[in-house]
């Protein structure tokens, strides 16, 4: 089977989303969001980033802000359909090798068509959990 053809989850997309962060490979985290994504997926920074020139800029950003940043997942699921939740821990280190942020970290990513269209950052998996009851309630 050709690897474009495979059908990917939810879950397989968010994944991706995160090791090519980790990896710098920032130019293929787009081939996976929407280019009308809004963007808030970390703690680190409240700001929310809007569309593909906003992805590229946060990736930037937090590149030049952090010598490293590490995010554990110790649960991830797909919730609703259209949602990937994940819930763990993320540490950052300053460049002068300071642990700066250490910090339990919910994650929420919609989906449609398999594309990230929002993604967003909380510190407890209930405030992620309700934020996507709310965003049900909306729909």
């Amino acid at each position: 089977m050709n690897r474009d053809m495979e059908a990917h989850s939810n879950s397989d997309v968010f994944q991706r989303v995160w090791d090519l962060y980790a990896t710098g490979r920032t130019r293929e985290i787009l081939d996976h969001v929407d280019p009308r994504v809004e963007w808030r997926p970390t703690v680190l920074d409240d700001a929310t980033y809007r569309g593909h020139d906003g992805v590229r800029g946060w990736a930037t950003a937090a590149r030049r802000a952090w010598k490293s940043i590490t995010v554990v997942y110790d649960d991830m699921r797909e919730v609703a359909g259209d949602y990937v939740v994940s819930d763990g821990r993320i540490a950052a280190f300053d460049h002068d090798g300071q642990l700066v942020i250490d910090s339990p970290l919910a994650c929420v990513a919609e989906f449609r068509d398999g594309m990230v269209v929002r993604a967003c950052a909380f510190v407890t998996l209930d405030e992620a959990m309700a934020w996507v009851s709310d965003r049900r309630e909306v729909s």
